[in-house]
């Protein structure tokens, strides 16, 4: 909950302005009495537990309701040694300290409930991001697809003994080219590059984003020399790329990795280490 509250501050703003705003509405019912020094420290007691409350939840809120009647206690006794006489009356003080305790209690609930609602989201969201299996700035299929198409048309060819092969490659310094021209033109970067791999393979080759500067192709029925010549093309439309806003071209440095399929490959995640390997050590 806490997290909650440090990420939307305004949450927990509206919840300090409903407390203020129900306390000087009730304040206002009463006809404006004049309120004494000890009766606003009281009052300022009760909004802190009510904060506590919501903020870390009913046993918090209980808490440091028993921490305000102690000091509230303290209070008494100290004006009884002092003046000989108690602050507030009798009534007061078992006014004071109910409403401390039921503040806790009124403030705690909320909090749970909001717990639960989160709590429920988050599964929600989970359960979301399960079922998507398209990325969203290329319409390519993400990671999670990936893997079962690997595992789908290594199996075929295993059945078959028709070859296909898998590439890998990666917009080197991705996350610097964010940085130095931001989101419109990292989205524009990713809509050129979705095209040219449209563009330049064919419908029954698979294209993923596996990672945010990483795709990979699914070459079917495809020998090794062939899957080469595809990714040398696609290099050399990738290396120069024009801005949105038509300014400027930049060059890319793009890295591919290369991994065909064989009678001796026992396993289709065989071939994407292969493939990644060959990534991380390219030389363009």
């Amino acid at each position: 909950m806490r997290e909650f509250y440090t990420k939307s501050s305004a949450q927990l703003g509206f919840q300090i302005v409903l407390l203020l705003g129900l306390s000087l509405l009730g304040w206002y019912s009463a006809g404006c009495p004049e309120i004494s020094r000890v009766s606003l420290l009281l009052f300022g007691s009760a909004l802190a537990i009510g904060l506590a409350g919501l903020v870390f939840g009913l046993l918090a809120g209980l808490w440091a309701s028993l921490a305000a009647i102690f000091l509230f206690g303290t209070l008494i006794l100290c004006s009884v040694f002092i003046t000989g006489a108690p602050p507030l009356s009798a009534r007061d003080i078992v006014l004071w300290m109910t409403s401390f305790v039921l503040m806790a209690v009124v403030s705690g609930m909320p909090h749970k409930w909001i717990v639960s609602i989160l709590e429920e989201n988050r599964r929600l969201k989970e359960k979301f991001d399960t079922l998507v299996t398209i990325d969203e700035a290329t319409g390519f299929d993400n990671r999670k697809r990936f893997f079962l198409a690997m595992e789908e048309e290594f199996k075929r060819s295993k059945r078959t003994g028709i070859p296909f092969a898998l590439a890998i490659f990666q917009i080197r310094y991705f996350n610097k080219f964010r940085e130095l021209y931001g989101e419109t033109e990292m989205n524009h970067l990713l809509g050129s590059v979705a095209a040219i791999l449209r563009d330049h393979t064919r419908l029954t080759d698979g294209k993923f984003r596996i990672a945010d500067d990483t795709f990979a192709i699914i070459l079917t029925n495809t020998i090794a020399e062939n899957a080469a010549y595809v990714m040398a093309k696609i290099e050399d439309l990738l290396k120069v790329h024009v801005l949105a806003n038509k300014k400027k071209a930049i060059m890319l440095t793009i890295a591919f990795g290369i991994s065909n399929y064989s009678d001796k490959t026992e396993d289709y995640t065989e071939m994407i280490r292969h493939a990644s390997l060959e990534l991380d050590h390219y030389v363009q």
